[in-house]
Order: structure tokens, then sequence, then C-alpha cells
């Protein structure tokens, strides 16, 4: 039987036969995004990486910097030369916060004026946001009420110089890629891909499965054959399905979209390989598909949890960062946004190479499985005249 033939059989055990892997294919992902667009609870997390620019490089502008140091909510992993520096590591994401404190911070609170602090955060990650705002916050309020001391002790202020000294520092929130600070943009895509993801497993793993339970309907077929032929339909679909997904996320929920279709369309591909792969091996050891369905549901849990896309890597501890990449989702949804709502993303090659590679392996390995237990059952079925040859020799 050749691979087009297997293909055309698949198709008609899709749309005909077990009309469920359909549903689950193009389904999954889309119901939702429509369900579950609008719902999202707020979190806390620590250590966000922040870069801290001083032009005014002074005691009292240094005081403030070590203040955003010592916070446990902030990593401070640089101090920029220049904005331009602080810019691009925020574009490179080195960094999810930057701070730039003015060139006239120092003498503009000793004059008893009130000194503006620009905070930019990246708004593409609700959680991160919420966090740098609320945490900024707190450390000016705690930095006010110890200059607001040393200050207070100045005599014959004015109404109006004694309301600068006990605030002496405004800020000035600039938000990137999501200045509406919408959940809908944070959390849908990410729900959405998640969803999509299994939506592939219980799709291919039905086939998978199926086909174990009738291995000799294909006997005259090389295994790379048989995978192929049923592999190739869910590969194209789930594509398809990604975009369909992408489509009414942008036109229906109107979350933006500034990336190239070509970055979205190599990350769709090469999860969608590594999905079919991750899910056809799962079903090489499952008896049935009621056992898949519970493997991979256990599977579906921890892989959005742990993907980095709600809770960042950064604030994880280091056994839950070495686990998030050995998820295929840790390399895609995080990606699909940054896309997105950025138009770049700083792995983005790297994901795709690491998901190519991750999806032939795994497609590999499900084949050789599937070759092995193919043969076990033709040295199965060849026994019995053995042992008949046997008897009637003796």
């Amino acid at each position: 039987m050749r691979v087009w033939q297997i293909v055309k059989r698949e198709l008609h055990d899709i749309f005909v036969k077990d009309r469920r892997r359909a549903n689950f294919i193009f389904g999954a992902s889309i119901a939702y995004l429509v369900i579950f667009g609008l719902l999202y609870g707020e979190h806390i997390v620590k250590n966000v990486p922040i870069v801290i620019y001083d032009e005014d490089q002074t005691k009292l502008s240094r005081s403030l910097v070590q203040f955003f140091a010592d916070s446990e909510r902030f990593n401070l992993v640089g101090q920029p030369a220049s904005q331009e520096e602080m810019e691009q590591m925020l574009y490179e994401q080195t960094a999810y916060a930057a701070i730039d404190i003015p060139y006239d911070f120092s003498r503009n609170i000793t004059a008893g004026r009130s000194s503006p602090v620009l905070l930019i955060a990246n708004g593409m990650n609700l959680l991160v946001t919420n966090t740098i705002t609320t945490a900024t916050q707190e450390i000016l309020l705690a930095f006010n009420q110890e200059v607001s001391t040393k200050l207070g002790e100045w005599a014959g202020l004015s109404s109006t110089l004694a309301h600068n000294k006990t605030a002496p520092i405004e800020i000035i929130l600039r938000v990137l890629n999501n200045p509406t600070l919408s959940y809908r943009h944070f959390f849908v895509i990410g729900l959405a891909m998640a969803t999509f993801q299994q939506g592939i497993f219980l799709s291919v793993g039905a086939s998978i499965v199926s086909e174990y339970n009738n291995l000799r309907e294909l006997a005259a077929a090389h295994p790379w054959q048989v995978m192929v032929g049923k592999l190739l339909p869910y590969f194209v679909f789930a594509t398809v399905s990604f975009f369909v997904t992408l489509l009414i996320a942008i036109h229906v929920f109107d979350i933006p979209c500034k990336g190239d279709f070509i970055s979205l369309f190599c990350l769709a591909t090469t999860f969608s390989l590594t999905a079919i792969g991750v899910s056809s091996l799962l079903a090489s050891f499952c008896t049935s598909e009621i056992t898949f369905t519970k493997i991979s549901l256990t599977y579906s849990v921890p892989a959005f949890t742990l993907s980095g896309y709600i809770w960042p890597l950064a604030s994880m501890d280091g056994f839950s960062q070495i686990i998030a990449y050995t998820f295929p989702l840790f390399y895609f949804s995080d990606a699909v946004r940054d896309v997105m709502l950025a138009g770049y993303s700083p792995f983005l090659y790297r994901n795709i190479v690491v998901l190519l590679v991750l999806g032939l392996t795994l497609i590999s390995l499900s084949t050789f499985v599937y070759a092995h237990k193919r043969h076990r059952l033709e040295l199965t079925k060849e026994q019995p005249d053995d042992a008949e040859v046997t008897v009637g020799n003796l």
C-alpha cells in the first residue's frame, strides 16, 4: 500500500469513521479561545529582571538604585550607560522593565522640587507588568519616606515645598506592547495554544491506538509509509487549525498581531510536528484510547503551568526551570505571544530549531516502536505453524 492510499484511508477515518478526531484538532483551541477569552486570575511574581539607567550618578540616585536591588520583587541585571543600551536590553528581553533616573534627580529633590522617574515596563505579560508597577510604587513610597525624613529637618518650608519633600519623586509609567494592560491580550493566546496542543494529542492518539489494534491491516506497507501516511493529515490540519484560531483571535477578539506570518508559520509547523511526535510516541505504549487520554491530560497541565507563559521562568526554582525546558510548549506559546504583541521574539530561531529536531526525533522513535511491535506480531503469527511442524515430525 502506498503513502497516498494510507493518507486517503486516514482522511476517511478522520471525517467519516471517527469524527471526534476532526473535532479535537479543529475545535479544542477555538472553543477555549471563545470561552475563556475574558477569564484570568492575578498572581504575584518575584525576581523580575530589571535594568536601571542612572543619569544622575549621585549619592541620592545610587541610594534609590540600591532600594531596587534589595527588593525581592526585582533582579537587577544591569545598569546601562545610555538610553539606547537600556532600550536594547528591553528589546532583547534581557530585562522586563527599566528605570530611568534623570540627570537632575538629586538637584531637584534637594531644591525642593519633585523629580520624575521614568518606568518602562514590558506589557506582554500582565503578571510581570502588575508586579513591576506595584513593587515600584512600594519601593518609591519607602524611599520617599526616608528622603522626606532627612528633608524634614529643614525649617521654614512653604506648603508647596513641604508637599514636594513628602513625595519628592513622581513616577511616569510607559507600558510597551500592551499599553491598555488587557488580560485578553495577555492570557487568551496561551490558553488557546495549550488546548491546540491537546487537540493534536487526542486526535493523533486515537489514530495511533486504533492502528495498534489493527496491525495486520497495513502489514504490507513499510513502517515509514504507515507513519507518514497516518500523521501527514494531522500535520496539515493542525497548521490550518492554528491559523484559523489566530484569525479568530485577531478579528473577533481584537488581539493585535505585529509579527510576520512567516515566523508564526515556522512556529506552528515545528510545534505541530513535535506535538504529533509526542502523542504518537505516548500512544505507542497505551493499550486503549482511555489510557492515552488520561496520560495526555496528566501531561498537559504541568506543560502549560511550566511553559513560562503565565509564570515567568526567572521566578521559578532551579528544578522547575530544568523541567520547563523539556516541554515543547515552553518553546512555542510564549514565542507566539512575543511575535504577536511585540513583533519579535528573541529566541525565535532557537525555539524553531529545538522544536524541529525534537519533532523529527520523536516521530522517528514512534516509527521504530511501531516497526518493532509489528515485527513481534509477525513472529507470534509464525510461532503456531512452527509448533505444528515440530509435533508432526515427532
